[in-house]
């Protein structure tokens, strides 16, 4: 068995590799340094709490909760500009 901070930096790397994939390599919202700083410390973050509690339950529930604060803070400040076809 791995030691717990082994697996925390691998899931927290894991977690910080797979959001360009997800956005696009060339979006760019992934340009900024402080996306890749911030995607890590939450993923530390989460990892730990996901190892305090024993349960993805509060790590998800945190997630979806940025997700959402993310895209509304967009759309009530007047600056998400949907994208054409």
């Amino acid at each position: 068995m791995l030691p717990k901070s082994v697996i925390i930096l691998y899931s927290t790397v894991l977690f910080v590799v797979s959001h360009p994939m997800m956005w696009g390599v060339f979006s760019i919202a992934n340009r900024s340094s402080q996306l890749y700083i911030s995607l890590f410390i939450m993923g530390i973050i989460w990892s730990v709490i996901r190892f305090k509690t024993n349960s993805l339950r509060y790590s998800v529930f945190s997630h979806f909760l940025v997700d959402i604060g993310n895209m509304t803070v967009y759309v009530f400040l007047n600056l998400y500009i949907p994208p054409q076809m």
